[in-house]
């Protein structure tokens, strides 16, 4: 039966309040368990014999995980842990150069942080939090006064149904593409920017492959959902945003490194866009920021992925792939040498 060690710290259940449960749980259910639990950072392989671990899931703050702790452990043949798909803090050459798969369950943000994304657009569309404080805030009298008997919305923005709408969406990872397949099931005509991606992969989620300009020119709806890679900083620069067509909707999840917050600024004070954000240039935001308290921005503070749901996708992503691996098969969520490289080095992208 194999054996795993779990590597934790005592902040964990704060920072990750239902992982450890889930952990142990799965982790059982494929061999024997054992667990280190303590926030000294002494190497991992001087606290505990290594020598027949055969699989770990790992998360910073307790022992260090190292070069050498890989060594330590010769019967290694796979290791999990949460590093924003990049390795960060992980010994990666060693595990490389042992062919130590390395599965991370970052994706296990994926489904809250897309869900964030979606809610934002409709809220956007139908002026959903206006509403709400006006309802709480204001004489019934008052609320039900529409512009007109038939229609409630701000026609200064876009507005209405999302199927009517068409799309953009930077970036098509699995944030993006789970975004672009709910678009399009709802009727919007969906246009993607991601040059890592193949056209017919794109297609599986019901996107078209487009030039960024065209997209800035073309969409109602602009989905930022690209990681904060080199070569996504600004992509959409102050150019593309000030292309966008005057009453777009902005929608910025995941990191706001992928579009020029300062350019987008000065179009949402100037009334001309419709800003959305669960993530921000400068986080947090002030209490003075000139975004709140607007009636064209919705705002989150950065809660996208923190559901009881991703702290377990995250562990089961691993432990789903951990399975695989004694069953021989190929793991999903392996990180390659090629997606470190787009993730931390790369700053240029590939020619359109």
């Amino acid at each position: 039966m194999p054996d795993f060690l779990f590597v934790r710290s005592p902040d964990l259940d704060q920072r990750w309040p239902y992982s450890t449960d889930q952990a142990l749980t799965r982790l059982s259910d494929l061999g024997e368990v054992s667990v280190i639990n303590n926030d000294v950072r002494t190497p991992l392989h001087e606290q505990r014999d290594l020598s027949n671990v055969n699989g770990m899931i790992y998360f910073h703050g307790g022992p260090e995980l190292t070069s050498a702790s890989i060594a330590a452990a010769p019967c290694l043949r796979m290791v999990g842990a949460v590093s924003d798909n990049a390795g960060l803090g992980m010994p990666l050459e060693a595990m490389f150069a042992r062919d130590i798969p390395f599965i991370d369950g970052t994706r296990g943000w994926a489904q809250s942080v897309a869900e964030i994304a979606l809610a934002l657009a409709l809220a956007s569309l139908r002026r959903i939090p206006w509403w709400h404080r006006r309802m709480a805030t204001e004489t019934p009298e008052t609320v039900w006064q529409y512009e007109a008997d038939q229609f409630c919305d701000d026609k200064r923005f876009v507005n209405g149904t999302l199927g009517s709408k068409r799309v953009g969406i930077v970036g098509l990872g699995q944030i993006g593409r789970r975004v672009a397949s709910w678009c399009s099931t709802m009727g919007a005509e969906v246009l993607g920017y991601d040059p890592f991606l193949p056209s017919d992969v794109a297609h599986e989620f019901g996107a078209e492959l487009r030039e960024l300009d065209r997209i800035a020119e073309e969409v109602d709806i602009l989905f930022i959902t690209v990681p904060p890679s080199p070569s996504a900083r600004h992509i959409v620069s102050r150019d593309r945003v000030d292309r966008l067509k005057k009453g777009a909707i902005v929608v910025v999840v995941t990191r706001a490194h992928g579009i020029d917050m300062e350019a987008l600024r000065e179009r949402v004070y100037a009334d001309e866009i419709m800003g959305a954000f669960d993530v921000y240039d400068i986080e947090p935001i002030p209490a003075d920021d000139p975004l709140r308290d607007r009636d064209n921005v919705i705002h989150l503070p950065h809660i996208a992925g923190r559901t009881h749901d991703s702290n377990v996708e995250a562990i089961d992503i691993i432990v789903d792939d951990f399975a695989r691996l004694l069953r021989g098969e190929a793991p999903v969520a392996k990180v390659t040498r090629e997606m470190v490289d787009i993730r931390l080095h790369r700053k240029d992208v590939p020619a359109e």
